[in-house]
């Protein structure tokens, strides 16, 4: 008598997940009489911040932890679904997020999250919230929360610590940039 092999269980990867084939790379910066500037091809938002481009393809493994920069800038300013990058989830409640859990407990003031609370994470639709939230390794440290979400105002630049030079009279400067909604 011979068993089947259970089938290994296939999930969906976040579109904005990051691949062990692909890398990214943050234009080199030159310091000169003129200032700091880059040399290479240039990838610039609207609002001229510098962006990194991403070489390789998407192949090896998802590295779940880690957003590639570019669908992840994408997601967040056309507010799609991190997972598919379809449209996000609205209802007349609001857009579909799923957050870390707050730390803390109700009584603590940083547990309230009326407004203020900023992610780098973009919205969800519905179809793949229920995997996002348990497949995701930052939803499970603490736990999750869905949350709808009327307005998601874009409010900054986040980045890494990740450098290609130092020049030690300037402080250190974080290159790779991800983007930053507060859901309010």
């Amino acid at each position: 008598m011979t068993t089947a092999s259970p089938r290994p269980r296939l999930l969906p990867v976040p579109a904005v997940a990051l691949w062990s084939g692909q890398r990214v790379v943050t234009p080199p910066l030159h310091i000169g009489p003129d200032g700091v500037s880059h040399r290479g091809t240039e990838e610039r938002d609207a609002e001229g911040q510098l962006w990194p481009q991403v070489h390789g393809a998407r192949t090896g493994r998802p590295e779940y932890a880690v957003m590639n920069p570019l669908l992840q800038r994408q997601a967040m300013d056309r507010l799609l679904c991190q997972v598919g990058m379809g449209p996000a989830t609205r209802t007349e409640h609001g857009m579909l997020w799923i957050l870390p859990r707050p730390a803390g407990s109700p009584e603590d003031p940083e547990y309230d999250w009326t407004e203020g609370v900023t992610t780098t994470e973009p919205p969800v639709c519905l179809f793949h919230a229920r995997v996002s939230a348990h497949q995701c390794p930052r939803l499970g440290k603490r736990g999750h929360v869905a949350v709808y979400v009327r307005d998601a105002e874009l409010v900054a630049v986040e980045a890494p610590t990740t450098h290609r030079w130092r020049d030690p009279s300037v402080p250190s400067r974080p290159l790779v940039p991800s983007t930053r909604r507060t859901p309010a």
